[in-house]
């Protein structure tokens, strides 16, 4: 018989995603739409996600989207 004797393996952490993981996630779609980074054949299948994450970011308080500007009138 052989006397090893076997070490606890640390446990590594299961994977997460955090809010401000996906903040990021949002301005990275963000840069690469204003750089041309996503061709106009893709957009249609990157849109639907960016909605839907920054309407759960929303939901979370992580976010505000901006009010739409008031028109100003002039008199």
């Amino acid at each position: 018989m052989s006397d090893q004797v076997e070490t606890p393996q640390p446990e590594t952490p299961a994977p997460s995603l955090s809010i401000q993981d996906l903040v990021a996630v949002c301005k990275i779609m963000q840069i690469a739409s204003q750089r041309g980074a996503i061709q106009v054949s893709e957009m249609s299948q990157v849109g639907p996600v960016y909605d839907r994450i920054v309407a759960f970011l929303e939901a979370n308080g992580a976010v505000q989207r901006p009010a739409p500007a008031a028109e100003e009138t002039a008199q």
